[in-house]
């Protein structure tokens, strides 16, 4: 190969000084320090500059293994003599020097970490050491773990002292769904941190995102399930400040879905068919851009109120039938009755004792309207129109009550009414224009042909399958 060849390459050959490295480290070191600060006039740091002039050669010969051993060491020392603020020091110094390898840098931090497990640091040097660390690691890949973990517990202690709401924006920079090699508890322990503080600090518009980084594959795994409460549990208070109350029953159906005792079981199951007794009447999509959340597991999504009643009406059923007042005002919802009358002494009793209402007279308001808002809709499916006073006679209210619940239904969009005001009329059917009924019309009697298409052919296949001659008509 021409001498010029490759002229512009730089080949490092690594040097071995694993041989200096042992001699020097078994005269001074962690052990040793003492008996050498006692038996020469040698300051401490004189004594750690021979290791420190060592690591640097072998840094820049391309021994790592010698390199890690004589910073750890380095830091040992300092930290064995009780010098953290030159623990601290050298660490920024030595992470920072051109050619240290990754493993030197995370065999420092880890050196440093035992500081914080030992028990020997006050509360405010604790936090200062936290600090530092938190800082030498920051934007560094290989020790994001470590970061996370120091962020998360500086956090902690900023909380116990009152400080939640630097507590909480320690947490923000943290992306801790990104780090691969976090266990996956410990992660969703420090998110859960991250929505109580939200929670707290009333910052309701941060809390969905971070609820995102959660999804239900995470919290559906048996060792992830006291998170897994607690998270839903959070969730419940921020759904229940949204006034998404059907979400807020969503919940309690994944706890219901989660414990494992029969108490607690019922309780849940209480709590959710109470919750969505008073939910909005919204649509699926509405349902869903109001849930801001991924951790929902797709057994427990119901498209809308309707749904949600009818289904947990009939899968539930042997446990609601644990709960008989509940369960008997559960089925009058699914009924096509007017309940108003009936149910009002089982409502007024529910109101008064049921944990998730009494101490909530807008949630009590919120039922009693519901029971009005399904006598409404019950008389909308067999009337097309009909005098507004006989409609408040039906639904035991006044005419003006009467028009303002329907008002707010349409609003909502749970049905289509019209208000006539000359004639006092509430118009139930929306008025179709010619092309519309030629339409409606159209689709009726292709819906017949296709029904006595079907009968027929069943006719003829029957008389096929039995040999039968139909008797000539005389």
């Amino acid at each position: 190969m021409a001498d010029n060849e490759w002229k512009g390459a730089s080949f490092k050959q690594d040097e071995d000084h694993s041989a200096e490295t042992a001699k020097l480290l078994e005269r001074v070191n962690a052990t040793t320090i003492p008996v050498l600060l006692r038996s020469s006039n040698a300051k401490l740091d004189e004594i750690v500059a021979e290791l420190l002039t060592l690591e640097k050669v072998s840094r820049l010969g391309g021994d790592a293994a010698s390199t890690k051993l004589l910073a750890v060491e380095v830091l040992r020392i300092y930290r064995t003599q009780k010098e953290l603020e030159l623990m601290l020091e050298t660490l920024d110094m030595l992470m920072k020097k051109r050619g240290q390898t990754k493993q030197a840098q995370s065999a420092m931090i880890a050196e440093c970490t035992i500081v914080l497990t030992d028990g020997s640091l006050a509360k405010e040097k604790q936090e200062e050491v936290l600090e530092r660390l938190a800082y030498v690691t920051e934007n560094k890949i290989h020790v994001e773990l470590e970061h996370a973990r120091f962020t998360i517990e500086l956090a902690t202690l900023h909380e116990a002292a009152g400080r939640k709401r630097s507590a909480c924006d320690m947490l923000r920079t943290l992306h801790i769904e990104t780090i691969t090699n976090m266990p996956r508890l410990e992660k969703l322990e420090a998110l859960n941190q991250q929505i109580r503080l939200c929670l707290e600090l009333e910052d309701y518009d941060h809390v969905p995102l971070v609820s995102r980084k959660i999804n239900h594959r995470g919290l559906g795994r048996d060792e992830a399930q006291q998170q897994k409460l607690k998270y839903f549990d959070l969730m419940r208070a921020y759904y229940a400040h949204k006034e998404s109350f059907f979400n807020v029953g969503r919940c309690w159906y994944e706890t219901y879905n989660t414990v494992k005792s029969a108490d607690d079981k019922l309780s849940a199951l209480s709590n959710m068919v109470v919750h969505y007794l008073i939910a909005e009447n919204a649509t699926a999509k509405e349902i869903e851009d109001l849930a801001e959340c991924t951790a929902f597991a797709p057994v427990t999504k119901l498209h809308d109120r309707v749904a949600a009643l009818s289904t947990i009406s009939e899968k539930l059923k042997s446990d609601l039938e644990d709960i008989p007042q509940l369960y008997a005002l559960l089925q009058r919802f699914n009924s096509i009755e007017l309940i108003q009358e009936r149910v009002s002494s089982e409502v007024e009793v529910l109101c008064q004792t049921h944990p998730e209402l009494a101490p909530y007279p807008a949630r009590q308001e919120l039922l009693s309207n519901r029971c009005s808002e399904h006598d409404i809709m019950v008389i909308s499916k067999f009337y097309t129109r009909i005098p507004l006073r006989r409609l408040a006679e039906l639904v035991h209210l006044s005419p003006e009550h009467t028009e303002m619940f329907i008002m707010t239904m349409v609003t909502n969009k749970t049905f289509y009414a019209k208000m006539d005001r000359v004639d006092g009329l509430v118009v139930f059917e929306a008025r179709k224009n010619t092309m519309e009924v030629i339409a409606s019309w159209n689709d009726s009697v292709e819906r017949s042909v296709a029904l006595l298409d079907k009968a027929s052919h069943l006719i003829t296949k029957e008389r096929m399958l039995h040999n039968l001659v139909p008797q000539k008509v005389r």
